[in-house]
């Protein structure tokens, strides 16, 4: 049972639905606990919601998941899009991903000494990064200058804006870990390589590399129409046509070019893209970052030479 105390319904309302904890209801009460596990409760929130509240039943709020982390948003943070709530649990859906990949790896936050956010933005997920390693050096890169500065004034972190030449980007190793969200999704095949080359080359041994690509779930999205991609319907038709036949598709924004829209199954990304041997593939997790994009967790390991 988790820590936190039991709260009475006393008001005439509901309590907000983001502050009500889900499981922790489910181990108050095994009944629904069991419903919900044969299908007859949708969830405890919605048992909650329909039943419980006006019965009285105590319920546990959800720990503030920002507790520690700097919520200052700079103007003009173009991840924000209007929507502070959805902004923030983005970033704590990183901070998740990248705690898995260090307990796959086996490696306490401690060994976490220096950190590469690449895209960092205008720190969307870097200060969560900063709230769980609060002694790790933080390096934030990016093409847009007033992100990397306000990550350098707000988190502390090492600044150094990136450039369009992959192999000209001025990074040093070695990295303990290295995040890269939502860039790969944007390249073509041979500039994700290029950046998979580039981070192998700046980590240091038993180093992790957590990055993200537009997988199955998105392709599904994209053609449910759940999701604006801002290329035009024969793109659209391209990207799907490259993506069925090779397993990844690319196309340029139509105003941008060089910068775009890719698509990647599983079975390419770990056969063409991260079969190397100075990769150890710790995980892949569909749709595991904000519920869109797939997670792929490496280790570099060292890389003997061809008998």
């Amino acid at each position: 049972m988790q820590n936190h105390h039991l709260n009475h319904p006393t008001g005439a309302s509901l309590p907000p639905r983001n502050e009500f904890d889900e499981d922790g209801y489910l181990q108050l009460y095994p009944d629904i606990a069991k419903g919900v596990a044969l299908g007859t409760i949708a969830s405890g929130w919605h048992h909650f919601a329909e039943a419980g509240f006006a019965e009285g039943r105590p319920w546990l709020a959800k720990p503030d998941p920002l507790i520690g982390v700097n919520r200052t948003i700079a103007v003009g943070d173009e991840m924000l899009h209007g929507n502070e709530i959805h902004y923030f649990d983005v970033g704590a859906s990183a901070l998740h991903v990248i705690e898995t990949a260090l307990i796959a790896a086996r490696r306490p936050k401690s060994t976490i000494k220096n950190i590469l956010d690449l895209p960092c933005g205008h720190g969307r997920v870097m200060r969560f990064l900063r709230q769980a390693f609060p002694d790790a050096q933080l390096t934030a890169c990016d093409l847009n200058r007033s992100g990397v500065e306000f990550c350098a004034t707000t988190f502390g972190a090492l600044p150094v804006v990136s450039c369009a030449a992959i192999d000209e980007i001025p990074l040093q190793g070695e990295f303990d870990l290295i995040w890269c969200g939502s860039l790969l999704t944007h390249l073509s095949e041979e500039k994700c390589a290029a950046f998979l080359r580039l981070f192998q080359r700046i980590l240091g041994h038993g180093g992790l590399l957590v990055f993200t690509m537009h997988g199955r779930h998105y392709v599904r999205e994209v053609a449910a129409g759940k999701i604006p991609h801002g290329v035009t319907a024969p793109q659209l038709a391209a990207l799907f046509s490259g993506y069925h036949q090779r397993g990844f598709s690319y196309v340029d924004y139509s105003v941008q070019s060089g910068y775009g829209l890719s698509l990647a199954h599983p079975s390419f990304v770990t056969a063409q893209l991260v079969d190397h041997p100075g990769w150890r593939l710790l995980g892949y997790n569909e749709a595991g970052w904000d519920h869109r994009q797939d997670v792929i967790c490496l280790q570099k390991q060292f890389c003997l030479p061809p008998s």
